[in-house]
Order: structure tokens, then C-alpha cells, then sequence
């Protein structure tokens, strides 16, 4: 047997083939906004299967598409139409019509070419030319333009008005197919949103074919019931949810769901592409051619999300008397026979549906694919991000289901009532996830976040710097009252930090992003707990630079050597005396400033009195008094500066002299 199988070309077939139709047969639908179509079935003989597809199909159409022939039969190349621009497509063919010509027009463009004319007689010629021939109405007495064609016959050259040709036909057999196709070019370009692929398979007999494709599909959805009893193990129920967004039923087709994220993409096949040649030009152009150069996760789980409050509900049972849903549960297990298998393939988990499903065009169905009963412990999750005061009911789920359970809302049943609904992200077998779905108002909780106590391990001095170690210690105290008559675990998550290392108590485990730490509350109990946390930091002062207050802080804290303390407390009493220094320099400046000013108005004023007033003469001596003062100001200001100058030499020796552990 021969198998004969391939992808994708645009040769033309000229084979004769019978029109046959394959349906769907098997879909897969993944969530990466794809979907596996698969189309199975016989053919006899030489048979043509013509596909109707929304152009924006094609590109995973030629990209995915993947043809058999079971039975030793052989596949010709694919033949579809082409998305070139439509002039470009008419300008192809041996008489162009992109541009809606005229009759007058067209017969220009077909010179040469034998054609039948039919006017009162008909009448078989070449077309020689067409000219414009200005003919007078004898009716009006106006002069119009009347468009003359000429054709060359065996009597000789004939001349015909074109408004006595009622019709024409072209003798050219081969100019007349080629106008018929280029009309139908020009019709299949008004459809720009159905495309058809035509496929052929050649052989002799019975043969059996397949047909498969990828296309753009909407992501399939999955959603669950919790069922929590009050005896026995919760049941977990499944149900995927597809949609039939093409343009044809699926019936009794065998449907597959994957779970995980395929690396899929688009690119653009359909469209021809052309690229821009570069032009050449003789070198006598002076041009130059361009350039064109949270969950645990040791178990992998993330923070769950949470929404919605409980609300209270029942089911009625016969004759009026209550029937818990809870009890229920093992009818409810039986009631309902899952339609899938669960498999691992590859980086992927699927659920293959074992019966086939009928879903209409634009439709959507439910397909159950999970029945089971689950390990689920009942919790209350307490995160002060969530709710300050109250924390969540919730269960702590563990996959006990040889399945992967992907992502979904999850309605939850409490004993005989509906619970609330959450969320679930994909838990892979032997996996954990707790997930909330109301509000524990019966469990309060208070946090109190303590200071940070500090206490300095080690510090030193070395080449002027103070070099310490710190230990940084954290306390946070939480105070749980559980007010319900029933006994409550209760998760307590806090923030976690990796520069910080927990010291007690020991968590029940860590989050991308959280501690958890496990709390048994009784009916009516208050219990309070502290988490403790450390953290080791280096810190790091410059002598020279660094403020009197931080070094003043470090001999307060550190509780440094003698050496040490004594060497501080002489930089700190060294830099006070040049701040003092420092402080008169400006004392000197401000004073300077102030001098100038006043010299500044007494000048203003001069220069408007007589040289020889009295009141002119006192300002001149004004002004000798003040320059003395400045001059006197400056030499200050002069010996301060070569203090402090001294002093800063003198204090950098001694810093760099230093070197105490």
C-alpha cells in the first residue's frame, strides 16, 4: 500500500475529476486561538474537493494544510485563487479590462483580431483600426462624434458606425477564453470574503482520504462544580465549553480539547509578495545608487484570586422535603458519565471526547470531561491585601485526578447549599491550590507590625571609613478569635521579602510572594502568634563627609571599643571646631556684603550733591572709614580660611591614620 501525501502548491490540474464532499470529522481545539480541523472520508476514481474559506483563513490554510491518500492514490497540486491585486491580475491577460474600457475602446485593443460584427446583416473581418469621425445630424443640423470602426475583409476595407453594431464576437478562440477568465478574475475579486481551494486526488477505486488544516478558532473554556458534603470526599465536575464559529455543522464529530499554550503565529502566504528591484544606471549619471544596507512552589502554585460573596440556597426534594445537594452527591456522580479521556501529549494535556458531538454552525456546547472526587480540606485564608479584618473561606484542593485540571471558574456547593464561586489556575496532577470563594466573618483578625530593632554585630575603621554590620530584627503579631461555634483552620499569609530571613514560627509553606502559616482555632478561641524575621545589613560612613548625627548614632548604638569611641568622639569634636571656623568665614562675608551695599546708596547719593557741600564731605570719609573695614574683614576672612585649611589636613592624617577593628 502507498500512502501519497502533500503540502501546499499553486500549479494548475487539468485532470478530468468528479465533484465529491468530505465533512468534518475531528476537531482539536487548543488555547492559542487555534483549532485542528480534520476531514476524513472515501473518494473513487479521480475526484475534485472544493473548499468555500474566509480569506482570512488562507495564510493557516497554506501554512497548515496537509492532505493523505490512504490507498495508494496520488494527490495533484492545489489550485486556489490568488489574492494579487486585481489590476495587476486583469493587466496579465491579452486584452486588459482593468480599466472598464468601451466598446470603442475595447475594439482598439483588439487590432488585429477577427471578429464577427452583426449590424442588419453580419459581417466577418479583422479589426484594422477605430477613429473618431465627426457625422452632422440631418435631423438637428448638429455635428456630433461618431466612433467608425474599419475591417479588413476579403471584399477589402469596411467601414462600420458602431451605433448600427448591435453585437461582436471575437473568432479567436484563444482571445475569447482568455477575455471569459479575466471576467472571472474581475468576479472573484468583488468576493473578498469567500475563497475557494480546490484539492484533487487521483487514483483507481475506493480510496480513503484525509484532510487537515489549522484555522483561527476561539479558545475553549472549561468550568467546575465543587461538591463539599458533610461525610465523604468532594466531587469535582468538569465541563468544557466549545464553540462552533464556522460555517458548517459538525456532525458526529470527535472533539479534542487541549490544555497549554502552542506556539502559534500568522504569516502572510496568500498575498504574492514583489519586491523592488534596484535600478541601474549607466555610469555617465552623475547619481549614485542608494544604499539599502502565587502558590507553593515546591508544588508550582500561584496566589489564587478571589470574587463574589456566599449566598444562601437549597434544592427541593419530593414532597416538599429538602434535599441537600450534599447527600446527593453519589447520584449526581452517577448521574453524569464524562465524554473524555484524559493523555499527555507532549508539552500538552488533552481531553479527547470518546463520543462524537453534533454542534450547529454558531453554536456552542458543553461537553462534560470530569467527574471525580477530589481531596479538598476545608481553610480559611486570611491576606490583609484582600480583607483587613476577615479572611476567606476556601478550600485547599490536591489533585488526586490522574487529569490536569486546566484554569476556570469554580462554582462550590457547601453541604446543601451554593457556596460561591472561584477561581482555579491549571493544577497538574498530585498538585495543590487553595482557592476562596466567600467571606469568614465569623474569624477576625488584628495585625500589630512592631519596629525594627536594631543591633550592631561587628564595626571597624579602615583608610577613614567606619565599616559596620547590623542586624535588623522584625516582629509582626497576629491575633486570631474564631466567634463560630465550629472549629476553623485558618492560613495566615504574609509578604515575603528576600533580603529577610524568617526566623519563627516555621511556615506551612511559601508562595511566589507569601508566607503561610497554619493556625487551629477551636469554637470561641483566640489565638495569638508573632512571625519573626532578621536581616544582616553593611552600612558604611565616610569620616570626612558623613553628618555629626549619623556618627553620634553609631557611638549611641555600635557600642564600640575604647579605641574606637575615643577616636569618634575626637573626628566629631575636630569637625565641630572647623564648623565654627567655617561659620565665622560667613560671619565675615555677610558682613562684606552689607559694607557694599551701604557704599552702593552712599555713591547713588553723591553723585547728586555739589563736591563741595559738607554733607559731600562726609560721605568721602564715610566710605575711607568702611573700606578700612572691609580690608580688615578680608585679612579675618584670609587667616580663618588657612585655619580651617590646616585643620583639614590635620583631621585627613589623622583619619587615614586610623585603622581600628
Amino acid at each position: 500500500m502507498r500512502t501519497g501525501w502533500l503540502l501546499i502548491t499553486g500549479l494548475c490540474m487539468a485532470t478530468a475529476l468528479a465533484q465529491v464532499d468530505l465533512p468534518v470529522s475531528r476537531v482539536v481545539l487548543y488555547r492559542s486561538g487555534v483549532g485542528y480541523i480534520e476531514r476524513t472520508g472515501t473518494v473513487d476514481g479521480n475526484a475534485r474537493i472544493q473548499l468555500s474559506l474566509r480569506e482570512p483563513q488562507m495564510n493557516d490554510i497554506l501554512k497548515s494544510l496537509v492532505l493523505v491518500d490512504f490507498d495508494g492514490g496520488r494527490i495533484e497540486p492545489v489550485q486556489y485563487t490568488t489574492r494579487d491585486p486585481l489590476n495587476r491580475v486583469l493587466s496579465s491577460y491579452a486584452v486588459n479590462i482593468a480599466d472598464n474600457p468601451s466598446r470603442a475602446e475595447l475594439l482598439k485593443r483588439l487590432r488585429g483580431v477577427p471578429v464577427e460584427v452583426f449590424t442588419q446583416s453580419p459581417l466577418k473581418g479583422t479589426v484594422l483600426s477605430v477613429e473618431e469621425r465627426a457625422v452632422r445630424d440631418e435631423k438637428s443640423g448638429q455635428t456630433r462624434t461618431e466612433p467608425m470602426l474599419h475591417l479588413l475583409t476579403n471584399e477589402g476595407i469596411t467601414t462600420v458606425a458602431l451605433s448600427e453594431v448591435s453585437r461582436f464576437r471575437v473568432l479567436d478562440e484563444r482571445l475569447q477564453k482568455e477575455m471569459e477568465n479575466a471576467l472571472s478574475a474581475l468576479a472573484s475579486g468583488l468576493d473578498t470574503n469567500r475563497k475557494v481551494l480546490e484539492l484533487a486526488f487521483t487514483g483507481r477505486g475506493q480510496r480513503r482520504v484525509l484532510i487537515g488544516y489549522i484555522t483561527e478558532m476561539p479558545l475553549w473554556k472549561m468550568s467546575y462544580r465543587l461538591v463539599i458534603p458533610r461525610e465523604g470526599n468532594p466531587l469535582l465536575q468538569g465541563w468544557a465549553i466549545v464553540e462552533n464559529t464556522t460555517d458548517e455543522d459538525w456532525e458526529n464529530v470527535q472533539i479534542t480539547v487541549v490544555s497549554g499554550k502552542p506556539v502559534s503565529f500568522i504569516q502572510n502566504l496568500y498575498e504574492p509578495i514583489y519586491i523592488k528591484r534596484p535600478e541601474y544606471r549607466p555610469r555617465l549619471d552623475v547619481g549614485i545608487m542608494p544604499e539599502v544596507p502565587q502558590a507553593p512552589l515546591e508544588r508550582d502554585a500561584e496566589e489564587m484570586k478571589t470574587r463574589a460573596a456566599p449566598a444562601p440556597g437549597a434544592f427541593g426534594g419530593a414532597a416538599g422535603r429538602p434535599l441537600a445537594l450534599g447527600e446527593a452527591r453519589e447520584a449526581m456522580a452517577e448521574s453524569l458519565e464524562p465524554m473524555a479521556e484524559g493523555q499527555v501529549a507532549g508539552a500538552l494535556f488533552e481531553y479527547r471526547v470518546q463520543t462524537p458531538v453534533s454542534v450547529r454552525r454558531q453554536q456552542s456546547a458543553m461537553l462534560p470531561v470530569i467527574n471525580q472526587t477530589i481531596e479538598a480540606e476545608p481553610v480559611s485564608l486570611y491576606n490583609p491585601g484582600r480583607n483587613a479584618q476577615h479572611p476567606l473561606f476556601g478550600v485547599r484542593l490536591t489533585n488526586t485526578t490522574p487529569l490536569t485540571l486546566m484554569e476556570g471558574p469554580v462554582t462550590v456547593y457547601y453541604d446543601d447549599a451554593y457556596g460561591g464561586d472561584a477561581l482555579l489556575d491549571t493544577v497538574e496532577p498530585k498538585d495543590t491550590r487553595v482557592i476562596t470563594y466567600a467571606l469568614d466573618t465569623n474569624v477576625e483578625v488584628s495585625v500589630d507590625a512592631g519596629g525594627i530593632i536594631r543591633e550592631v554585630l561587628t564595626a571597624r575603621i579602615v583608610r577613614g571609613v567606619l565599616e559596620q554590620r547590623t542586624k535588623l530584627l522584625r516582629t509582626t503579631r497576629y491575633t486570631l478569635r474564631n466567634r463560630g461555634t465550629q472549629p476553623r483552620t485558618v492560613l495566615v499569609e504574609q509578604p515575603y521579602d528576600g533580603e529577610w530571613t524568617l526566623l519563627l514560627p516555621s511556615a506551612e509553606e511559601r508562595t511566589r510572594d507569601f508566607y503561610r502559616f497554619r493556625r487551629a482555632l477551636t469554637a470561641n478561641q483566640t489565638d495569638t502568634f508573632e512571625v519573626r524575621e532578621e536581616r544582616v545589613v553593611s552600612e558604611t560612613y565616610a569620616l570626612l563627609t558623613a553628618d555629626i548625627d549619623s556618627l553620634q548614632l553609631v557611638l549611641r548604638n555600635a557600642r564600640p571599643s575604647e579605641a574606637m569611641r575615643k577616636a569618634i568622639e575626637e573626628i566629631i569634636e575636630r569637625r565641630r571646631q572647623m564648623a565654627l571656623l567655617q561659620s565665622e568665614v560667613r560671619r565675615e562675608q555677610q558682613k562684606i556684603e552689607s559694607i557694599e551695599r551701604d557704599q552702593e546708596r552712599i555713591r547713588q547719593n553723591m553723585a547728586q550733591l555739589d563736591r563741595a557741600s559738607d554733607l559731600y564731605k562726609q560721605y568721602v570719609q564715610k566710605l575711607t572709614q568702611q573700606e578700612r573695614e572691609i580690608e580688615g574683614a578680608r585679612e579675618r576672612i584670609e587667616r580663618l580660611q588657612k585655619q580651617i585649611s590646616d585643620a583639614q589636613q590635620a583631621l585627613n592624617d589623622y583619619i587615614q591614620g586610623l585603622n581600628i577593628e
